[in-house]
């Protein structure tokens, strides 16, 4: 950036988030065109991240009718149903996990000083629900244990010490989250281990284990470590008074428990599936699968203000919640305040509790659509079919396409390649500051898994965004192995590339916004919306269209649940 706009960047900010408060206003109108345009994908959208979605987390009733918009508009379409028993959908086993009643956690009196009742969320939170249940993670009359820092892994305390103890760990700032599971397992004969840095874990994520989170089964992980954050007070109140700093040193006793009961969710969680079927006899029997996901993380039960929060994370967390979560500084407390102020001047303040996930992946999932609807009445009926597969679960792990890969509703081997939307809406200038190709621009793209099992299924769709009026960069930083990120790892799309189907995730990157309670519709950039669904479904045609299949580069994969390699 030239000095002379690097001088200009806050007053631009704030600009930028004045228009997209004003653009707040505006609501979609009339029925939808054949073609693929601004105007659709809002129209779209606005319907599923309405507030009265609820954050269409996956068995919800906003999840549930959003999958019925799917299919309703699906079957409109005339698109064949591909699900279960000659519907579109298909049902994928969730229950619900949260943090039980009788979550308790007391340190018990010293020698001058009486029991301290740790409140749950503000002291404390349990965050292991994989675990086993309340009778191998309960701590009563346990000795507290000082293990040492996570970051000095020279002056731990000896494994066996560690034994039937509440072990307390420092988890400083300067370590990533990252880094957390394999500095764990050392700690498997504990009872519990307790991570003094609570302030870091994000309250996003703390509504969503209080309130209860799908998961796909019922069963429990014996090996995984039974795991608390604490607060720094808290510690000081295991220790009498002050955090230790010398490994070994030995606190109060722990009275309590904790355990992640298992509830069925309140509507079925599903998958929507349908099929355009191909004009060749002899290739419609292969598909090109497009495919996105139409769940999100829910609500809070405790408000924020909207505007307040979108300031903060403008300065603080430019990711939203993949952003470490740390107090504001005084020079970003100012930054914050003359972007609220002007906010202010638009609005008045406005209590926001629903994660409406517009982007992610409400983005997605409205390109689908309009992919679908331009094939099925545009007069281009490709060679091969469209598999067209709306996916739940993506946010609790990838769980509704894992479902789908593994009880595939067509031959698995007949899908020859599969293409996955995933917060396609936002990457503008005033979004995340990345460091890659074209950030922050027109031409910015984020692309993974392209050409890790077919070289030519990544040129076929370079080939097709080459041929676009604008077309992106596509940016293959994130698909770097060993990236930290983990992105190849983290999207739909590797569901199928675990099976050796030629895969890609497409992705405009993180925002502000990211699984925040902001990530609202008004803030998407349609023209951009519209710029990546005319790519996909150009790319997809010319594959669907290719005399072969895309050959792979690589031998499949000999086991799909081995664990996944960035």
């Amino acid at each position: 950036m030239p000095p002379r706009l690097r001088a200009l960047a806050p007053a631009l900010a704030v600009i930028a988030l004045v228009a997209c408060a004003h653009a707040s206003t505006v609501a979609p109108t009339g029925a939808t065109s054949t073609d693929i345009t601004e105007t659709d994908l809002r129209h779209r959208l606005f319907l599923i991240a309405d507030d009265s979605m609820m954050g269409r987390e996956t068995g919800s009733e906003g999840a549930f009718k959003t999958t019925a918009y799917i299919a309703a508009e699906f079957r409109r379409l005339g698109l064949e149903p591909a699900g279960e028993n000659g519907t579109y959908f298909q049902t994928v086993p969730f229950w619900r996990a949260a943090i039980g009643p009788r979550a308790q956690l007391v340190v018990m009196s010293g020698s001058s000083s009486a029991p301290a009742r740790l409140t749950l969320g503000r002291d404390w939170i349990p965050t292991s629900f994989r675990g086993e249940d309340v009778q191998l993670t309960d701590i009563d009359g346990t000795v507290i244990l000082y293990g040492g820092s996570l970051a000095d892994t020279t002056h731990w305390i000896a494994t066996k010490d560690a034994a039937n103890r509440l072990v307390v760990l420092d988890f400083p700032d300067s370590l990533p989250p990252s880094s957390l599971g394999p500095r764990l397992s050392r700690w498997r004969s504990a009872k519990a281990v307790a991570l003094v840095a609570l302030h870091r874990f994000p309250a996003e994520e703390i509504a969503r284990l209080r309130e209860g989170r799908p998961v796909a089964d019922t069963r429990r992980n014996p090996n995984v470590v039974p795991l608390i954050w604490i607060s720094r007070s808290a510690a000081a109140t295991m220790f009498n008074g002050s955090v230790p700093t010398e490994p070994g040193t030995i606190g109060r006793m722990a009275l309590g428990g904790f355990d992640f009961p298992r509830t069925p969710v309140a509507f079925p969680a599903r998958n929507v599936v349908a099929v355009l079927r191909g004009s060749d006899p002899a290739l419609r029997g292969q598909y090109v699968s497009l495919t996105a996901h139409n769940d999100h993380v829910g609500f809070d039960h405790s408000p924020v203000d909207h505007d307040s929060l979108r300031a903060f994370n403008q300065v603080v967390r430019p990711m939203g919640a993949d952003s470490p979560v740390r107090p504001a500084t005084a020079e970003e407390t100012a930054r914050i305040r003359t972007i609220l102020d002007s906010l202010r001047r638009v609005h008045r303040p406005r209590l926001d509790s629903i994660r409406n996930g517009a982007d992610d992946d409400g983005s997605g999932t409205v390109s689908i659509l309009e992919i679908a609807e331009r094939m099925a009445l545009g007069g281009e009926r490709p060679r091969r079919s469209i598999l067209f597969v709306s996916h739940t679960g993506e946010e609790t792990g990838l769980l509704g396409s894992r479902w789908y890969s593994d009880h595939p509703t067509v031959p698995r081997d007949s899908i020859v390649a599969e293409i996955d939307q995933d917060m396609i809406g936002r990457g503008t200038v005033h979004d995340f500051p990345r460091g890659g190709t074209g950030a922050g621009s027109d031409s910015y793209l984020e692309v993974i898994g392209a050409k890790r099992l077919s070289r030519a299924f990544g040129e076929m769709m370079e080939a097709a965004n080459a041929r676009q009026p604008i077309p992106f960069v596509f940016d293959y930083t994130y698909d770097a192995p060993g990236h930290p990120l983990q992105y190849y790892c983290r999207a739909d799309h590797y569901s199928y590339a675990r099976y050796g189907i030629p895969s890609l995730a497409l992705s405009r990157g993180e925002h502000l916004d990211y699984h925040q309670v902001t990530d609202e519709a008004q803030y998407i950039s349609y023209r951009d919306l519209a710029r990546v669904s005319r790519m996909v479904h150009d790319g997809a045609l010319a594959i669907a269209n290719a005399d072969a299949r895309p050959a792979l580069d690589v031998p499949k994969p000999t086991d799909p649940n081995a664990p996944c390699r960035q």
